[in-house]
């Protein structure tokens, strides 16, 4: 504070050195405090953003650690399971015992999968991204259609609210790179043709976007996204 007024006063005896009146050195100064007042605010809302983001990481680890944990005791039941179709049972033949097995080995290898890409999203959990499509809702939504044509879910991650406060629907969305590939693909082929329907409805830091979308775009939702500083992201459908 001290320093800040030294630095005004200096300013101001410069500015009479100079010729200015008064008056002038006072307006500028009311600016010179305005734009301090207004870098200050900006700052605060920064760093309550940040303290936000940090949140919604957080409850993120949470929700995927909880599902690894899940998806671990399931697969050391379908390991059970196989140690029990290896047993010899009475009245089975070789064939139907081969199949049970195979049967058992794809659903254990798809459950490793799955895991080994749960772990892997948890290792990202920090990494955040922002891009130029996220500047309107409508960006945002048309890069979900993009996406699901390209076959490319890799920035889908980013595009959840960041302070954790989406729907499941949207969570699901948001985490489509790590799904199995069926799962992907019904991603794909809901959303490869969808549409926008009219304009968004926008509200301060909210808006509403109705799609068209399903195999035939035949299908409609209400999508909502919030805005969080400069940038939109996905909240609910």
């Amino acid at each position: 504070m001290k320093i800040n007024q030294i630095l005004a006063i200096g300013f101001m005896t410069l500015a009479f050195a100079c010729g200015k009146s008064k008056k002038e050195v006072e307006k500028e100064q009311a600016k010179i405090e305005l734009e301090q007042k207004r870098l200050a605010e900006q700052q605060e809302l920064e760093r309550i953003h940040m303290e936000k983001i940090e949140v919604g990481k957080s409850k993120l680890r949470i929700d995927l650690t909880n599902e690894l944990e899940r998806l671990k005791e399931l697969l050391d039941q379908e390991n059970k399971k196989m140690e029990e179709i290896g047993r010899f049972q009475l009245g089975r033949s070789s064939t139907t015992k081969e199949k049970q097995l195979n049967d058992q080995s794809t659903k254990i290898r798809k459950l490793n999968d799955y895991i080994s890409n749960l772990e892997n999203e948890i290792s990202l959990i920090n990494l955040r991204e922002t891009f130029d499509f996220q500047n309107t809702p409508e960006g945002v939504i048309n890069y979900l259609f993009e996406s699901a044509k390209n076959h490319d879910f890799s920035k889908l991650r980013y595009l959840c609210d960041p302070y954790g406060e989406n729907d499941g629907d949207v969570r699901g969305i948001c985490l489509v790179e790590m799904q199995p590939k069926e799962m992907q693909n019904k991603f794909a082929e809901s959303f490869k043709n969808g549409r926008i329907m009219g304009e968004a409805k926008i509200e301060n830091e909210t808006a509403k976007i109705e799609i068209a979308f399903g195999p035939g775009s035949d299908k409609l939702e209400t999508v909502g996204l919030v805005k969080r500083l400069d940038n939109w992201y996905l909240s609910g459908l």
